[in-house]
């Protein structure tokens, strides 16, 4: 097995000189042109991921800037209801401050009113005691109209 054979030796080596020659031309050429193909397809595959990873990136940046925008705008339209909540409470306790002062100065012109007509009552009823007194003092009646007429100037000229 260790013999060398030159006659074998050179058939070997032109045989594998034709198998080399075939196998470059027909198997070399698809076999190059195939993993070149792969190799496109796997720098496109690279670059195309690439480009995917950027728009993720970009999309997700464009998402933290609406939602911070979002984010904003809640916190604007909450302290414009907060203002707009303060303004109609104060506008409300401004509207009930009022009302309540036209109450009392209704419940003020009724007490005036009603004392004025009380002195009234009890100026009339001191009149007719008055009379009441003075027929009894004097002994005869007087027109009840000129008593009830001294009394009430009596009355006026001791309150002036």
């Amino acid at each position: 097995m260790l013999d060398l054979h030159p006659g074998l030796m050179i058939w070997t080596i032109i045989s594998f000189v034709i198998l080399l020659f075939i196998l470059k031309k027909f198997a070399w050429t698809p076999i190059l042109a195939a993993l070149e193909e792969r190799e496109k397809n796997i720098k496109e595959g690279i670059e195309a991921a690439k480009k995917a990873r950027e728009d993720a990136d970009r999309s997700v940046e464009e998402y933290r800037k609406k939602m911070a925008e979002a984010h904003a705008e809640a916190q604007s339209v909450i302290a414009k209801s907060r203002q707009d909540a303060e303004l109609i409470g104060d506008q409300l306790k401004a509207k009930y401050k009022t009302e309540a002062e036209a109450l009392l100065d209704k419940a003020r012109k009724q007490i005036d009113l009603e004392r004025q007509a009380a002195i009234n009552e009890i100026r009339n009823e001191v009149a007719n005691l008055a009379i009441s007194a003075a027929e009894k003092v004097i002994g005869k009646a007087l027109d009840s109209e000129d008593h009830r007429r001294l009394v009430i100037e009596g009355l006026e000229e001791n309150r002036n």
